[in-house]
């Protein structure tokens, strides 16, 4: 059924119209099956007649003689052309009377059969002709009586038929048929008219609007535990969400408060070295409980309204953030606006954290003093380093989740931040691909 739309509505549709229409047909052929049964049983009883009328006109004259008293208006009949043949003959096969275009020939291997026996010819022209031997038993002998006739006469009529009652068909069924569509969608539609009304409510359930319910009383009895299940399941899945909501938030201001406190007393430290490391574990520590939130609140940004932003205000912004970290490690960060004024619909601080995500790959896969550009181009943002070149085997598995590069396995990270990128490129509706080239790395974050 794949050629069929996948409209419910128009599969029904199709298939009953369909359906009466394979009817229709059946029924016709039916109809004319029955037709030539009765012609041909109409042509044979016809045949006898004939055949009767004629024996009815054989008798002895006044002088004693054997004739056939055959009315001018019956001989006349068989007189007309090829059409219509008659004979009488005696037992032993002599013909006694018959038409000026009877054929003794044609007929001569059905003188041994008896009593009643229809057979079939054919002219040299083509023509079927259609005959009977009737044998009549007058005075104790037995005279075999033919009749022959065209079979177009008996088979005009069926074709007449025929072509009137197709011609009818196509020109009253059609309509009608039309008819049962037009009736069909209206029954359809009121039939299902609470299934289609919870299949368009059903699109008002989103992340943010869990709390959404399907109509439960204005169904079919049919389909009310349908809508009830999917009414406990949203229940279910609501107070999961805002089970998994407490948690984010809870435990981010669980978290920021002790490593406030740690950052503190490390400041404390005599150590400079000691100092710097445990300084670099608590960002990354940090960065990692970010990724962390970043991932849980995807789900939800997908679901909030988005407004107009520009790209090219993100990527400064993201920019200036990251731009001490870069000098600090020696390292060059550059923005070059190829096209100004990119605007996309989208969630400016999703976008804004996975470009940071982006340059904090870039900063943490690049050697000292090389450089990291950043471009804007038609919209696109691109980040382009000078690392090692990626081997095309790991091009698509760094985007997923807790991949890493095998040289990258020792470094501290979480193989999180391409996954956020990743998915806020989807979410706008974009892709975030890599090109690789012989002296380094193109991440383009594309919304075109």
């Amino acid at each position: 059924m794949q050629f069929f739309p996948r409209s419910l509505r128009l599969r029904v549709v199709a298939n009953v119209f369909a359906t009466s229409f394979l009817i229709i047909l059946l029924i016709y052929g039916l109809i004319f099956s029955q037709f030539r049964v009765v012609t041909d049983t109409v042509s044979r009883n016809d045949l006898l007649e004939q055949a009767k009328r004629i024996a009815s006109y054989i008798e002895y004259n006044w002088l004693g003689n054997f004739e056939l008293d055959m009315p001018k208006r019956f001989r006349d009949y068989y007189a007309q052309g090829s059409t219509h043949q008659f004979a009488v003959l005696d037992s032993g096969g002599r013909v006694l009377f018959r038409s000026h275009n009877f054929s003794y020939e044609r007929v001569r291997d059905t003188l041994d059969k008896s009593g009643k026996h229809y057979f079939n010819l054919e002219t040299e022209t083509g023509k079927r002709l259609v005959g009977l031997k009737y044998d009549y038993l007058f005075e104790d002998k037995i005279y075999p009586i033919y009749v022959i006739e065209d079979e177009a006469e008996f088979s005009r009529f069926i074709t007449t038929l025929e072509k009137d009652f197709l011609t009818n068909t196509l020109l009253y069924g059609s309509p009608l048929l039309v008819l049962q569509a037009l009736l069909i969608l209206f029954i359809f539609r009121e039939t299902f008219k609470p299934i289609i009304k919870a299949s368009r409510d059903a699109r008002n359930i989103k992340y943010d609007n869990l709390s959404y319910r399907l109509d439960e009383y204005n169904v079919h009895t049919e389909i009310k535990p349908l809508i009830q299940s999917l009414n406990n399941g949203l229940a279910r899945l609501e107070k999961s969400a805002e089970a998994q909501k407490f948690f984010i938030a809870n435990a981010a201001h669980e978290l920021r408060t002790p490593i406030s406190i740690l950052k503190a007393r490390i400041a404390s430290l005599k150590n400079e070295k000691e100092v710097y490391m445990l300084n670099e574990d608590l960002r990354n520590i940090n960065r990692l409980i970010g990724q962390m939130l970043d991932i849980s609140r995807l789900d939800v940004a997908e679901a909030a309204p988005k407004t107009q932003i520009s790209l090219n205000e993100i990527a400064k912004r993201a920019c200036e953030d990251m731009g001490p970290l870069f000098i600090q490690q020696g390292k060059e960060l550059s923005l070059e606006e190829l096209k100004a004024d990119q605007l996309i619909q989208g969630n400016e601080d999703m976008l804004f954290r996975a470009v940071l995500n982006l340059l904090e790959n870039a900063l943490k896969h690049t050697p000292e003093k090389t450089s990291v550009e950043v471009m804007i181009d038609e919209q696109k943002i691109i980040v382009r380093d000078y690392g090692t070149p990626i081997p095309d085997e790991h091009k698509i598995k760094i985007f997923e989740k807790f991949e890493k590069m095998p040289e990258s396995a020792a470094r501290q990270g979480s193989g999180l931040g391409l996954a956020i990128v990743k998915r806020a490129a989807e979410i706008h509706g974009g892709a975030v691909s890599l090109v690789v080239r012989e002296n380094g790395n193109d991440f383009i974050l594309d919304f075109s």
